[in-house]
């Protein structure tokens, strides 16, 4: 495979100097092409990039998966901007290959396959300490499990690429061989990255354990999925925040409660920033900020899950359920019209226009609590563990706890799916977790 888009897409931060006379420039950086593969610098660049692309770099990269899992669930609805198009589509389920969701979401997950694939083939290299190339090892293989992982949720069986080199178009390979792919992956992650990731939004042992828990739940594995959520509980390293409002504030992303995140930040523009707000509110919504924007675009929450949560529950602070308009004046009601909002992503004052640099939790500890409390039930049925579990993320949120006495194991499961509907709403899970 030739590496001259990799190329290009590193070698674009890296520093030139010259002199006056362009005729005599000079290069001074390390990440030259002939050294691009050879240096621990040059190598990391490339694992960089395949990141970037992991944690969904692009606007449309990052916000297609909320609106696949949201809208085809009848989590959410949609309406207004040129986007209405798409959203159409998966509410009605008239979609077709040709989606441009399906395009962001399958390109870029392969582009950082492709990239973590690059940075393997040239990892045995004797310029490169062995503590490097460890590390780095396990961060490939994470990085790969977790894009098959996100991939085989919304697309089935995949084509498996594990060498650069590989045939482009090779065929898709059977359910069973991507599941072991993808198990193996996070597995060998799990077994060699740190406790304690190397640097924010970077792959750890909790990351690797939480993306297999949630691939085991998703592919109804259901012991190896309360094995892997009790992994993560022994580390001791998680906890739920005393409130769930402090687990989106925008001063408080890297909190004990987030296990991976994907990053954003809104001086990028689009092409690193979170612009789901811009798709959420509509033009008349009181922003606090004067550099906030929106577009044309609102996305809705119905009546009748705003009405679903109990009157203490505490999780409702993230929906926005009137407003004062700021072209009218008015009082305006998305509560009784089925127009309420979530408000997951508060906003922040140093966002450029529509792009914000509210970070993402792809998975948090209230979700391995549920997680766990899930497969336990599918093994044996209710038991007072899976209640507990259950109650830890009700008691923060406010609700009232359950108790054991009357649930069957269909009953507590629609408990269990009930319960992740107000705990996760517009965080990306609604689809997966109904499938």
């Amino acid at each position: 495979m030739k590496y001259y888009k990799i190329l290009f897409i590193v070698l674009i931060t890296a520093c030139f100097f010259a002199c006056d006379d362009k005729l005599e420039e000079e290069v001074y950086s390390e990440l030259s092409p002939s050294t691009l593969f050879t240096s621990e610098d040059g190598l990391s660049a490339v694992l960089n990039a395949s990141y970037a692309f992991a944690q969904r770099r692009g606007a449309q990269d990052f916000w297609a998966p909320f609106h696949m899992e949201s809208m085809t669930a009848g989590e959410t609805t949609g309406a207004g901007g040129s986007i209405e198009n798409l959203w159409v589509a998966q509410m009605d389920f008239t979609w077709d290959s040709n989606h441009g969701h399906f395009f962001s979401t399958w390109s870029v997950h392969f582009n950082s396959i492709r990239d973590a694939n690059i940075v393997l083939d040239n990892l045995d290299n004797d310029n490169f300490s062995e503590s490097f190339k460890k590390l780095t090892e396990a961060e490939v293989h994470f990085l790969r499990g977790w894009n098959y992982a996100a991939l085989f949720n919304w697309y089935g069986p995949l084509p498996l690429y594990r060498s650069s080199s590989e045939d482009p178009l090779i065929p898709r390979a059977n359910e069973e061989e991507t599941r072991t792919f993808i198990e193996q992956e996070l597995t060998m992650a799990a077994s060699a990255l740190p406790k304690q990731s190397p640097a924010f939004g970077r792959a750890s042992r909790g990351a690797a354990l939480a993306v297999l828990c949630k691939f085991y739940l998703n592919s109804k594995q259901w012991q190896k999925a309360a094995d892997a959520a009790q992994d993560i509980i022994d580390l001791n390293q998680y906890l739920l925040l005393d409130t769930y409002s402090d687990v989106f504030a925008f001063d408080n992303e890297e909190n004990q409660e987030v296990i991976w995140v994907l990053p954003k930040n809104g001086a990028g523009g689009g092409e690193t920033g979170n612009g789901l707000n811009a798709l959420t509110y509509p033009p008349d919504f009181p922003r606090p900020f004067s550099n906030n924007a929106v577009f044309a675009a609102r996305t809705y929450l119905s009546d009748d899950f705003v009405n679903s949560f109990e009157a203490s529950d505490t999780r409702t602070s993230q929906i926005i359920t009137e407003w004062v308009s700021t072209q009218s004046g008015e009082l305006v009601m998305g509560l009784g019209n089925d127009q309420s909002f979530p408000n997951k992503f508060p906003f922040e004052p140093t966002a450029v226009g529509p792009w914000a640099s509210n970070d993402f939790a792809a998975i948090r500890y209230a979700d391995i609590l549920l997680s766990r409390a899930e497969a336990l039930n599918e093994i044996n049925g209710p038991s007072q563990e899976s209640i507990n579990l259950i109650n830890q993320v009700r008691i923060r949120a406010g609700a009232s706890e359950l108790i054991l006495t009357g649930y069957t194991k269909d009953s507590l499961r629609a408990a269990i799916l009930q319960e992740r509907g107000w705990e996760f709403f517009f965080e990306g899970k609604a689809r997966e977790d109904q499938n």
